[in-house]
C-alpha cells in the first residue's frame, strides 16, 4: 500500500468512523443500562419488590464498568479530533462550538458525582426515594453528552454563529461576527436531537435485552427467570416507547433535510431530477443519469413531503454542479433504505409485542419473542450504525457542510497510520471483551448484598 496524501485521507476518515462507532455502541448501551437500572429502582420501591432492586443492584455493578470503559474511549476520541482534524478543531475552538464541548465536560461531571452518591451511599438514605433521585441525575449526566455531542453534530451539517463568507474569502484563516450561544439551536439542531436520544436508548436497550432473553431461556433457577423477565419488562415497555419516538423524529429528520440540506436528501432518495409527484424508490441506484433497480412506488415520495411539509417540488441531482456543489457518495441512497427497512421491521416486531401485552399474553416470557430479541438486537444496532453513517456519508466531502472541506480539515501525516492501526485492532477487541464482563459481573454479583 502506497501511503500518499488520497490513501491517507481515506485512512482518516475510516479511523474516525470505525472508532466512532464502537464508541457509540458503549454509550448507547450505558444510557440505556442507567434507566433500566433508575426504573428497576423505582418499581423496587412503590412496590416493596426486592427482585427489582436486586435487580438494580446488580445492574449498577455493570454499569460501573460500563462508565469506566466509556470514559476511556471518549478520551481517545477527544484525542483523535485533535490529531485528525487539527483545522476543524481550530474553527471549532474560535467558534461558540468549543462552548458545547466544555458544556459536555459539566455533563460529564454531573454524571460522575451523581454516580459515586448513587453506588456509594446506597444504603445511607433513610428515604428510598431519596437515592432513587441520584439514578435521575446519573441519566441527565449521560443523555445530557449525548445531546451536547449530537449538537456538535448539527453545526457541522447546518453550521451558525460565525461570518461563513469572510472565513472562506480569508482562506479559511479569518473568523468573524461570531455569535458564540447560536450554536446551542442551529436550523438541524432541534430534530437531529430528537431523532438521536429515542434512537439510541432503543439501539441501547435491545442489546441489553437479548442478554436477559438468552439466559432466560438457559436459566433452570426460579429465582433467575423472576429477575431476567422483571428485566424484559422493563425493557420492552423502553423498547415500544422508543421505537414510535424514532419513527416520528426520524421523519421529521428526513423532511428538515429539505430545506436545511437538499442536496443530501435528492441523494438519500436518489432523485436524478428535481420535480413534483417524484416515485419513492427503495434500493436500486443511479447510472448514467437514471434511476435503476430497486422497486418504485409512483408519487408516494412527494405525497410524504407534501403531508409532512407542505412541500410538493423535490429537489434532483440535476440541480447541482459537481464541480462546485460536490454530491456526496450515491451509495447512501442504498445505506438509508436499509435503515429504513430494517427500522420497519423493528417497528412490527414491537407492534406485535404491544399486541401481545395488551392481549396479557406475558410477551417478556414467551418463547417467541424471546428468541426474536437477539436478531432484533443485531437489526437495532445495523439501523443505528446505518443512521450515522448515512448522515456523516451524506454530508460529504464537507466536514462543515459547505464551509470546510475533509480534506482541508484532515491531517494527512503518514506517521498516523501505525497508530491508527492499532487503534482499530485494541477495539476490534475492547469490544466484544467488555460486554463479556458486562455478562460475567452480573450472573457474578448478588444481588442482595451492598454494592
Amino acid at each position: 500500500m502506497v501511503l500518499d496524501s488520497a490513501t491517507m485521507l481515506w485512512f482518516v476518515r475510516f479511523l474516525f468512523a470505525f472508532t466512532i462507532g464502537s464508541h457509540i455502541l458503549l454509550v448507547s448501551t450505558s444510557i440505556a443500562l442507567s434507566i433500566l437500572i433508575s426504573a428497576a429502582e423505582f418499581i423496587s420501591i412503590r412496590r416493596g419488590d426486592k427482585v427489582y432492586e436486586a435487580l438494580a443492584r446488580r445492574l449498577t455493578k455493570v454499569f460501573v464498568v460500563s462508565f469506566g470503559v466509556g470514559t476511556a474511549s471518549g478520551i481517545v476520541l477527544a484525542v483523535e479530533l485533535v490529531t485528525l482534524f487539527p483545522t476543524f478543531m481550530t474553527l471549532v475552538s474560535q467558534t461558540g462550538v468549543i462552548i458545547l464541548l466544555y458544556t459536555e465536560m459539566f455533563a460529564f461531571f454531573l454524571e460522575i458525582l451523581a454516580l459515586m452518591l448513587y453506588v456509594y451511599y446506597w444504603d445511607s438514605f433513610r428515604n428510598r426515594y431519596a437515592h432513587w433521585a441520584a439514578s435521575i441525575f446519573v441519566i441527565a449526566g449521560t443523555l445530557l453528552s449525548a445531546v451536547l455531542i449530537t449538537m456538535v453534530n448539527a453545526w457541522m451539517n447546518t453550521p451558525n454563529g460565525f461570518d461563513i463568507a469572510t472565513f472562506i474569502s480569508s482562506g479559511f484563516k479569518t473568523v468573524t461576527g461570531v455569535q458564540p450561544w447560536a450554536v446551542f439551536l442551529t436550523p438541524s439542531t432541534v430534530t437531529e436531537v430528537f431523532h438521536v436520544l429515542p434512537t439510541t436508548i432503543l439501539a441501547g436497550s435491545t442489546i441489553i435485552g437479548s442478554f436477559f432473553a438468552y439466559w432466560f431461556l438457559r436459566s433452570r433457577d426460579a429465582g433467575e427467570k423472576e429477575m431476567f423477565g422483571k428485566a424484559l419488562k422493563i425493557l420492552g415497555a423502553i423498547g415500544i416507547v422508543t421505537i414510535a419516538l424514532s419513527v416520528i423524529t426520524g421523519a421529521d429528520e428526513i423532511s428538515g433535510l429539505l430545506t436545511t440540506q437538499p442536496l443530501k436528501f435528492a441523494s438519500l432518495e436518489a432523485n436524478p431530477v428535481n420535480g413534483t409527484n417524484l416515485p419513492e424508490k427503495l434500493f436500486g441506484g443511479i447510472v448514467n443519469g437514471k434511476f435503476e433497480g430497486g422497486i418504485i412506488i409512483p408519487g408516494a415520495q412527494s405525497f410524504l413531503a407534501k403531508l409532512e411539509t407542505g412541500i410538493s417540488s423535490l429537489p434532483g441531482l440535476n440541480q447541482y454542479n459537481q464541480t462546485t456543489n460536490p454530491w456526496p457518495p450515491l451509495f447512501v441512497h442504498t445505506t438509508f433504505d436499509t435503515m429504513v427497512v430494517g427500522g420497519m421491521a423493528l417497528g412490527a416486531f414491537f407492534l406485535l409485542y404491544l399486541g401481545a401485552l395488551l392481549l396479557k399474553r406475558r410477551p417478556y416470557e414467551t418463547k417467541f419473542f424471546l428468541y426474536l430479541q437477539i436478531p432484533v438486537a443485531v437489526v437495532a444496532v445495523l439501523v443505528y450504525l446505518l443512521g450515522w453513517a448515512t448522515d456523516e456519508i451524506g454530508r460529504q466531502p464537507w466536514i462543515v457542510y459547505n464551509v470546510m472541506t475533509v480534506d482541508r480539515a484532515a491531517n494527512l501525516s503518514t506517521s498516523l497510520f501505525v497508530p491508527g492501526i492499532l487503534i482499530m485492532l485494541f477495539y476490534i477487541l475492547i469490544l466484544p471483551t467488555t460486554f463479556y464482563f458486562y455478562a460475567r459481573i452480573f450472573r457474578q454479583s448478588d444481588g442482595q448484598k451492598e454494592v
